[in-house]
C-alpha cells in the first residue's frame, strides 16, 4: 500500500519528547528532584522556541497558518457530518496545540520565578517582586496539574481518533498517511529543527549550566 508523508521529523520529535519531558518533570517535583528537574525543564524549553520558530518558518503543515483556523471555520468544520479530513492538525485539534503550547511557555516562565523556600529557586526570583515570585509558584505547582489533565484528553482524543480509523497515532509515529494528500506539502529538513534546539540549549546551559550542574550532584548525593 502507498504512504505518503504527512508529518516532518520535528514535528514528531517535539511531540514524543516532549511527552517523556512532562513526565520527567512531574516525577522530578514529586521526588524533590531539582537538578533534574530543572534540567528536563531547559531541555523542553529549548525544544519548545524551537517548536515555535518552526510554526513560522518550518514545513507547511507545521506553521501556526496552517492548522489555526478561524472561530468560524472551527464551527463549520464541528458541523460537518462526516466531518472531512485534513493534511495534518484538524481545526478542533489546531487549537488544543495552541493551548499546550502556551501553558508549557508559561509553565517555564513561572519555573524561572518559582521557589520552594528551602531547597532552590528560579534564576529570576531575585530580580522580581516577591508578590510576582509567591503568584509564579502557585500558578507553576497548579499548572503542572492541569497540563497532565489536558494531556490525558488529548491522548484520549488521539486514541478514539486511531479506533475511528484515522490513525493519527500512528502517522505521529511514521510520519506517513494511508491516504492521499488533499494538496502537496512542503517538508524542511529534520537537522535545521535540530539545530535550533541546540542552539536554544546552548544558551541555557551557558546561563545557567553551573548552577545545574551543583543541582545535579546534589540530586546524585542523595
Amino acid at each position: 500500500m502507498q504512504k505518503y508523508k504527512i508529518w516532518d521529523g520535528a514535528v514528531r520529535f517535539f511531540h514524543w519528547s516532549q511527552v517523556l519531558l512532562l513526565g520527567g518533570l512531574w516525577y522530578s517535583a514529586e521526588q524533590e528532584l531539582y537538578g533534574i528537574h530543572m534540567t528536563l525543564a531547559y531541555s523542553l524549553a529549548a525544544l519548545l522556541l524551537a517548536r515555535l520558530v518552526w510554526a513560522l518558518v518550518g514545513s507547511d503543515n507545521a506553521r501556526f497558518g496552517h492548522f489555526v483556523y478561524s472561530p468560524a471555520e472551527v464551527w463549520h468544520y464541528w458541523r460537518q457530518k462526516p466531518q472531512s479530513g485534513v493534511d495534518g492538525h484538524n481545526p478542533l485539534s489546531g487549537y488544543m496545540v495552541l493551548l499546550l503550547l502556551l501553558l508549557v511557555l508559561l509553565q517555564f516562565i513561572t519555573g524561572l520565578m518559582t521557589t520552594d523556600d528551602v531547597f532552590t529557586e528560579g534564576p529570576l526570583v531575585a530580580a522580581v517582586d516577591s508578590s510576582w515570585v509567591a503568584l509564579a509558584s502557585s500558578f507553576h505547582r497548579l499548572n503542572l496539574d492541569i497540563l497532565l489533565i489536558l494531556i490525558g484528553l488529548h491522548v484520549l482524543a488521539a486514541l478514539w481518533h486511531q479506533w475511528r480509523g484515522d490513525k493519527v497515532i500512528s502517522q505521529l509515529v511514521t510520519g506517513k498517511s494511508e491516504q492521499p494528500l488533499s494538496q502537496p506539502l512542503q517538508f524542511q529538513k529534520f537537522y535545521w529543527f535540530l539545530l535550533l534546539v541546540l542552539l536554544f540549549g546552548f544558551g541555557f546551559y551557558s546561563w545557567q549550566g553551573e548552577q545545574l550542574w551543583l543541582l545535579l550532584q546534589a540530586d546524585l548525593a542523595g
